[in-house]
């Protein structure tokens, strides 16, 4: 066969392409142009499901300028409720809940607001949902549960308590859902869903695979159950941002900062968010120093980053967990923060308490009071008018239980300088602490900084007993940030007295508690 030959002014080189040259260039042209088209077009729609069945049937509208997000974008649905997004492989597509709706939820109330991971359409139902000013919310930290047991202490120490409340608008649990026990999850949400509203989650470091190096893995565990670990709400005032700040270092170790994606995602957020709208952040490591030596635990440079995102805002709050004790923290331009005023962060104190031990009661649930002497328990958000209540719930007894008194029991007479302490568990700045002997006047009560002495006599009990009690001690004593210490008179005549104590808040509700003091001869 002759051969063709090369075409007049082309050197060999030059000469076009075979036939299968060019559709081998053209296939890969295609896939090229597919493979950006799936970049681009994450699709769906955003509807009213009028009759609750999840699925979007003839004549169900579509509802206009409600966001979706891919974790890094955020886009508003069109006139029709459609929308188009960048398709991030790997991730999981969610409907930024506005006011007055609410997604389905599954058989324990989780809310389903997003779609399998790497979906390139996802259609999102939403219900019609009352909303008002004056929304409250439940919000849990830490219950991390690793045993059946530990599962019956929260259902039957806190859930029990807390009761069926169809007043509350949701639930959050902030990290450490379960103690490194992922096939916990289902358990712990079935015992949740007995308080009876929806219930969102975000991770805690007891919650992924801290082992492996990649993020997406360590977390999957967690989003195979919850859904993706950052995302976001509108409820009543508020817009709810929750942010995974567990960030791994390999092995077990682990410090709180941010990704990139999740800045470019709030940024992205709160441009299309109202400014005079609450922004309320929901994270696990909190974004002060808990350790008193000052040690790094949450990346300095993501909090600048993250305050100079946020200093635009006048009406912020932040919720935190992990700590196991209770802290008010006011971060100022000391903390690098610019804004108006301070931002308010709230530690909340542990469902879990001081990990489930401790002496037990006659129903066989420990004391589990955490090392600043703070007893196990819940937190209720609540928004009125311009301002947000932020109350502790104290799991066992009842919920006037706002502050533990240490005071000697008997004083000799003319004694001076005999300190007594009052723990007002929910105590912060602002609050006014006050204390009298009997009818006598009342005196304000200093704040101070140390160990609850209650507590402190409790953990040193355990090491006075011939034969340990069942399951974990109480853990070490802890710096106490709500505590305030007084004098007790030195003119106290001979016989029984009574110390009283009340705290107000900065809202002016007022706590009170009372305790007898014996002057007697030695």
């Amino acid at each position: 066969m002759p051969r063709t030959p090369p075409i007049r002014g082309l050197r060999p080189s030059d000469r076009p392409p075979s036939n299968r040259g060019v559709l081998g260039a053209r296939v890969a042209m295609l896939a090229l142009a597919l493979a950006a088209v799936r970049l681009c077009a994450a699709t769906g729609f955003v509807f009213d499901d009028e009759n609750g069945n999840g699925v979007r049937d003839a004549g169900e509208p579509g509802l206009a300028g409600v966001a979706v997000s891919n974790g890094l974008d955020v886009v508003l649905t069109d006139a029709g409720g459609a929308y188009s997004i960048a398709d991030r492989p790997d991730s999981r597509l969610f409907v930024i809940k506005p006011r007055g709706w609410r997604p389905p939820l599954d058989a324990s109330r989780l809310p389903l607001f997003y779609s399998a991971p790497g979906s390139a359409t996802a259609d999102f139902p939403l219900v019609r949902s009352g909303e008002p000013d004056s929304l409250r919310a439940l919000v849990l930290t830490d219950p991390q549960p690793s045993s059946a047991a530990e599962l019956d202490f929260l259902a039957r120490g806190l859930v029990a308590g807390v009761g069926r409340r169809p007043d509350l608008a949701f639930g959050v649990t902030l990290g450490d859902v379960v103690y490194d026990r992922p096939d916990l999850f289902a358990s712990v949400n079935t015992v949740l869903a007995h308080i009876g509203i929806p219930w969102y989650s975000l991770p805690g470091n007891h919650d992924i695979a801290l082992g492996t190096p990649d993020e997406r893995a360590a977390v999957a565990s967690f989003e195979s159950v919850y859904g993706p670990s950052t995302y976001a709400f509108h409820a009543g005032p508020a817009l709810f941002v929750a942010l995974d700040d567990v960030r791994p270092l390999g092995g077990p170790r682990f410090v709180g900062g941010l990704r990139s994606d999740q800045f470019q995602f709030l940024e992205n957020l709160l441009r299309g968010t109202k400014p005079d709208e609450w922004v309320v952040l929901m994270m696990h490591i909190p974004l002060f120093s808990p350790d008193p030596s000052g040690a790094e635990t949450f990346r300095r440079a993501d909090r600048l980053r993250l305050f100079g995102i946020l200093k635009g805002r006048a009406r912020l709050l932040v919720l935190s967990g992990h700590t196991h004790y209770q802290r008010h923290v006011m971060h100022g331009p000391e903390d690098g923060w610019e804004g108006p005023g301070k931002i308010q962060e709230y530690n909340v104190a542990a469902a879990c308490g001081g990990f489930w031990g401790g002496p037990r009661n006659k129903d066989g649930i420990p004391a589990a009071t955490m090392w600043d002497g703070t007893p196990p328990g819940y937190a209720v958000i609540g928004f009125a008018g311009d301002g947000v209540s932020l109350d502790y719930v104290p799991a066992l007894g009842p919920a006037d239980h706002q502050m533990e008194i240490h005071a000697p029991q008997s004083v000799a007479p003319r004694q001076g300088y005999v300190s007594f302490y009052a723990n007002v568990f929910n105590g912060s700045d602002g609050w006014r602490v006050e204390a009298r002997m009997d009818e006598r006047a009342w005196n304000a009560v200093p704040r101070t900084l140390g160990w609850d002495p209650s507590y402190a006599e409790a953990f040193l009990a355990q090491d006075s007993v011939p034969r340990p009690a069942a399951g974990p001690r109480l853990p070490d004593p802890a710096i106490c940030y709500h505590l305030w210490r007084g004098s007790l008179p030195a003119d106290l005549p001979m016989g029984r007295h009574t110390l009283y104590v009340r705290a107000t808040d900065p809202e002016g509700h007022v706590y009170s508690s009372q305790r007898p003091v014996d002057i007697v001869a030695p």
